[in-house]
């Protein structure tokens, strides 16, 4: 059986689908590739424009947060992220901190009136006080809080 010169088969990938679903897999691919030393300027060019239209900001290839933009998202969680990055090996002195400084926003936003009832709140901290559980420095922490509410 031989083949017809005419009739030749080319592999052609299907467009590429963003849904929902896998776009924070894509766009990791893409920051992935900005970091890696191996791909051309070309294509790291493309990662760049296909973060951009995704996500409507520019990537770079650093880890760093450079600003500090977190509507909508919980502020425990964040200050949760940004005091792991304290305690990071791996993140530098200089961006320690800028984490620092953040971490005092969000601590002093988040104390702010939220919605929640001021009463229950010094019941909560008055009750740390009495845990056992709970750390001298944590003790001293709430200490000022309740000041701070007085």
């Amino acid at each position: 059986m031989s083949r017809s010169s005419s009739t030749k088969h080319h592999f052609q990938p299907p467009p590429t689908k963003i849904t929902m679903s896998n776009i924070g897999n894509i766009i990791g691919g893409h920051k992935a590739n900005l970091s890696n030393p191996n791909t051309s300027e070309e294509s790291k060019q493309h990662s760049l424009e296909v973060i951009k239209k995704e996500t409507g900001t520019e990537a770079t290839s650093g880890t760093g947060a450079t600003t500090h933009d977190d509507d909508g998202k919980d502020p425990m969680r964040v200050a949760a992220g940004l005091k792991a990055a304290l305690h990071n090996p791996n993140v530098s002195d200089e961006a320690k901190e800028g984490v620092k400084v953040h971490l005092d926003e969000v601590t002093h936003t988040s104390h702010a009136d939220d919605g929640k009832d001021a009463t229950r709140v010094a019941a909560g901290l008055k009750a740390a006080l009495h845990n056992d559980n709970v750390s001298d420095e944590a003790k001293e922490h709430v200490k000022e809080r309740l000041a701070d509410m007085q």
